[in-house]
């Protein structure tokens, strides 16, 4: 397998652990693709009452700090 195959999927399986640690699937995922990959089930989260849900807005984590021309 070439290199760039491998960051590939490296980055998928990122991708999908992120979602599990959300308590998610992935989108377009099964539970048995997440097996086939090696990755476990989400748990889902308890929900407590009278608090709402937070908020899973992606963050903006790009900065750029080169100067204004």
């Amino acid at each position: 397998m070439c290199f760039a195959c491998e960051e590939q999927g490296y980055f998928f399986r990122l991708w999908c652990a992120d979602f599990i640690a959300r308590g998610e699937i992935p989108p377009g995922m099964t539970a048995e693709d997440l097996a086939a990959l090696g990755l476990s089930l989400p748990k889902p989260e308890p929900a407590t009452p009278g608090q709402p849900a937070p908020d899973m807005a992606p963050a903006n984590a790009f900065a750029c700090d080169s100067p204004t021309e």
